[in-house]
């Protein structure tokens, strides 16, 4: 890009910088517990991917374990985000259940 940028104007640079590496947490058990607690509370079968967007768990996984999951929608990360209470209490119910076994393993 350097390269090309010179070639149409040498009087400016490109820098280059980001915020955060990104990463992929590998199936194993991390994940599978995660997916254990959704299918138990939520009553549904996750699918492991990355199109969920830009993830501030890119900050701490060099210092921790992480896998994600939560709510979408139509006005995510929107002024007046909002969601149904509904799902809120679902989360909550996955993340409880999750953390527990997290927690206190069997």
């Amino acid at each position: 890009m350097r390269a090309q940028l010179r070639r149409i104007d040498d009087r400016h640079d490109l820098v280059v910088s980001t915020s955060g590496d990104s990463f992929v947490t590998s199936p194993g058990p991390l994940t599978a517990l995660l997916a254990d607690a959704i299918r138990d509370e939520a009553g549904r079968t996750p699918e492991l991917s990355t199109s969920g967007g830009t993830s501030d768990a890119r900050f701490i996984k060099d210092v921790c374990p992480v896998v994600e999951f939560g709510l979408v929608g139509q006005t995510m990360h929107q002024v007046d985000e909002r969601v149904a209470v509904a799902d809120l209490e679902a989360l909550t119910r996955v993340y409880r259940t999750f953390l527990e076994r997290y927690l206190v393993p069997a």
